[in-house]
């Protein structure tokens, strides 16, 4: 994918081989976002954010996850609130991010008037895909996914954070045998009010 950096272009990612972006109809697309990342394809969006796989150049191609905030709110008082929730987020991750069962977060930037987030990749399935290939889960396997899960969220908790939405999409499986971990691109966090 090429990178558009018009800053008032609304989807900044073309397919390659384009010469003018498809949405804006400029001629300022580069195969490198910020001079580092490469995008490979959309793996999902939602209310405030688009999620790409892609791979970083400093670190010799490593796969990555680019978080764009794209806020779907009117109104200035409601983009404030969510740019400053995207914040919060990306600073959580940061401090979070030390835990083996959180991605880590490889960059927090703005470019072209607009807010990213890049988290680690993490090779594996989600458990929702593992459920959607067996039948039920028995009763140990069941005890073993809580007890592989209860001390991340200790670790978020123990930090004042929540995590809110715990759901088998965000809980993924890394393809060598370690504990699941709360997937990072899909995180959704916020400091707890003293």
């Amino acid at each position: 994918m090429l990178y558009c950096s018009n800053p008032s272009c609304s989807n900044s990612f073309n397919p390659d081989g384009n010469n003018f972006c498809t949405n804006c109809g400029l001629q300022t697309l580069t195969p490198l976002f910020r001079n580092r990342f490469r995008v490979i394809r959309l793996l999902g969006e939602g209310g405030f954010s688009k999620t790409y796989e892609a791979t970083d150049a400093d670190r010799m191609d490593e796969p990555c996850v680019i978080k764009q905030f794209v806020p779907q709110v009117q109104g200035t008082a409601a983009v404030e609130k969510a740019t400053e929730l995207f914040k919060q987020e990306a600073k959580r991750l940061y401090e979070l991010g030390e835990h083996q069962q959180i991605p880590r977060l490889v960059a927090y930037f703005e470019q072209d008037k607009r807010l990213y987030l890049v988290q680690e990749f993490i090779e594996g399935q989600t458990l929702l895909e593992e459920l959607q290939q067996q039948e039920a889960f028995s009763e140990e396997k069941i005890h073993q996914l809580l007890a592989d899960l209860l001390p991340v969220l200790k670790f978020i908790h123990e930090r004042g954070v929540i995590h809110r939405d715990i759901k088998p999409e965000n809980i993924m499986r890394r393809r060598s045998p370690q504990p699941p971990l709360l997937r990072g691109d899909l995180i959704l966090i916020r400091h707890l009010r003293k």
